[in-house]
């Protein structure tokens, strides 16, 4: 179900690029697989540079590693998941697909244009970039203000070493405050 509506949303992108379909085209009946944590997409190309969705006991020719997405790295869209990626097989379709993918974009204003006009989607799609800019500024704000106070301002807790010599010279003093007290003691007692 999943990977049939992921197939779908890409092929609804590869229709508007041209492009993205002849680089891919070259590869078709070749599958890849995209893993991301425990989920996998597995599909094919077809022979116009379209997917299709992949029985997930074929052998890819490619699988494609993402690691899990931080803020940031979803702040910076596909292109953002795409650097930290692992790609393997074989190498010249690995490097179409993953050329096609970083750079393939969706064009939301078309698509809202058929939905609500021309100018209503003009302005919901400003409107939306904006908002997706003050939120991508957010986070990477939030972000470097955790590096920030990791690196600089947060000491790291103790390791057990160094907490147990910190016990030791804490049990010295509380032994030679209690040595001094009883001296003080013994001299008011002599007065």
């Amino acid at each position: 179900m999943l990977g049939g509506l992921a197939v779908a949303s890409l092929n609804h992108l590869l229709e508007g690029a041209e492009w993205a379909r002849g680089r891919l085209a070259p590869h078709g009946g070749k599958h890849a697989r995209i893993r991301l944590g425990t989920r996998e997409l597995m599909f094919s190309v077809t022979a116009d540079g379209y997917l299709a969705e992949a029985l997930s006991e074929t052998d890819p020719d490619v699988t494609i590693t993402l690691p899990a997405p931080t803020p940031g790295k979803l702040s910076r869209g596909a292109e953002g998941l795409m650097q930290s990626a692992h790609l393997e097989g074989e190498v010249e379709f690995a490097d179409a697909l993953g050329f096609v993918l970083r750079h393939l974009r969706w064009d939301v204003e078309a698509d809202l244009a058929r939905l609500v006009g021309d100018i209503a989607a003009h302005r919901i799609h400003r409107a939306g970039q904006g908002l997706l800019g003050g939120l991508r500024r957010g986070f990477e704000s939030v972000e470097g203000n955790l590096k920030e106070y990791v690196a600089e301002g947060a000491g790291t807790l103790p390791g057990r070493q160094e907490f147990e010599a910190q016990g030791q010279r804490m049990r010295r003093l509380r032994d030679a405050l209690a040595r001094l007290d009883k001296r003080l003691d013994r001299l008011d007692g002599t007065r």
